[in-house]
């Protein structure tokens, strides 16, 4: 699966003009697992990144929608004409070649259930979640990385069609859970206190 991606990406690097329509075009099935990486790796350190996060966190949302329901990158028309300078894509280009040698250390168990549809149901369930968390201007350290953690640990799951990586951004994604219920908690109790 990384060599195909990898493969892909090699073919947009000769084209005149590269925009992020013709990129999603050339990655096909792969496009938005790898827009929702890309839009998440801002957020893969400890230090929250309040208003960057609420957009970035919502082009994961939606892409986790579209992993559960139609199997296409949404993006919007103005997102869809962005152009990616050649620089910028060789900057792209370099760092996909750096974390498919990272991917293909950390897989391990690679199974046809990692692809099928009751999967990506799952997967896009919690990548919604975890991407909605990632979205609210939190000022609490590890509020943007453990979602951004959840989501990448999935996609990269789906990527490289491992149970392991599944089910451990799964697991990430239930400590989100369990981090939203105590966050919407704690602002109930406050505000209580407050009024």
């Amino acid at each position: 699966m990384s060599s195909k991606l990898l493969q892909q990406l090699s073919n947009v690097r000769g084209l005149p003009i590269i925009t992020l329509e013709l990129l999603t075009a050339s990655l096909k099935d792969q496009a938005l697992l790898v827009i929702c990486l890309i839009s998440i790796l801002p957020f893969m350190q400890p230090i929250p990144i309040p208003g960057l996060s609420s957009v970035l966190g919502l082009i994961a949302l939606f892409q986790g929608l579209s992993l559960m329901f139609i199997k296409k990158p949404l993006l919007t028309k103005r997102m869809k004409d962005i152009i990616i300078s050649h620089e910028r894509f060789e900057k792209i280009f370099k760092a996909a070649e750096k974390f498919i040698l990272f991917a293909d250390k950390l897989s391990v168990w690679r199974h046809p259930w990692a692809n099928s549809r009751l999967s990506h149901f799952i997967c896009g369930l919690a990548i919604v979640f975890s991407a909605a968390f990632l979205s609210l201007p939190l000022p609490i350290p590890f509020s943007n990385f453990v979602p951004a953690l959840s989501i990448a640990l999935i996609c990269l799951g789906l990527l490289e069609e491992d149970i392991i990586l599944i089910i451990t951004g799964l697991c990430i994604s239930l400590t989100v859970l369990w981090m939203g219920l105590f966050s919407y908690q704690f602002i109930l109790e406050k505000m209580t206190d407050y009024f």
